[in-house]
């Protein structure tokens, strides 16, 4: 039991630094998010930096430069997927460099369904 718990430690070490992807199995699979409480708490959490849909309730504070990311553009980005959005944001710092985005904080869930909201805003093409 020692050596597979030493094995899973240097693992999880490597994959920090870099050096090893991720390992997913049946325990640690992240399931999908709820898109529709993703968007309710986007609208809410997301909106004072970002344009998180074209109907949010008002333009976002921040304009930047740089100016961040709409939630559509970030979801037509071809390399994203639900993993790299949820590893981004539960990756990003306490407190970020200026100008750079906050550790929003949030919890597995919820990273699932924001992650899944962004997803929703995904525009259909049939190399997808």
């Amino acid at each position: 039991m020692q050596s597979k718990k030493s094995a899973v430690m240097m693992l999880l070490i490597a994959a920090s630094v870099g050096l090893a992807a991720p390992v997913v199995t049946a325990q640690t699979k992240r399931v999908e998010g709820d898109a529709a409480a993703g968007r309710t708490l986007a609208l809410s959490a997301c909106t004072g930096c970002h344009i998180v849909a074209s109907d949010q309730p008002f333009n976002p504070e921040w304009t930047g430069p740089p100016r961040p990311p709409d939630f559509k553009t970030i979801a037509n980005r071809p390399d994203v997927t639900a993993t790299s959005l949820q590893h981004h944001l539960e990756t990003l710092p306490t407190v970020p460099r200026r100008p750079g985005m906050a550790n929003p904080d949030l919890s597995d869930e919820q990273l699932r369904d924001v992650a899944a909201f962004i997803l929703t805003l995904r525009d259909a093409s049939p190399s997808r």
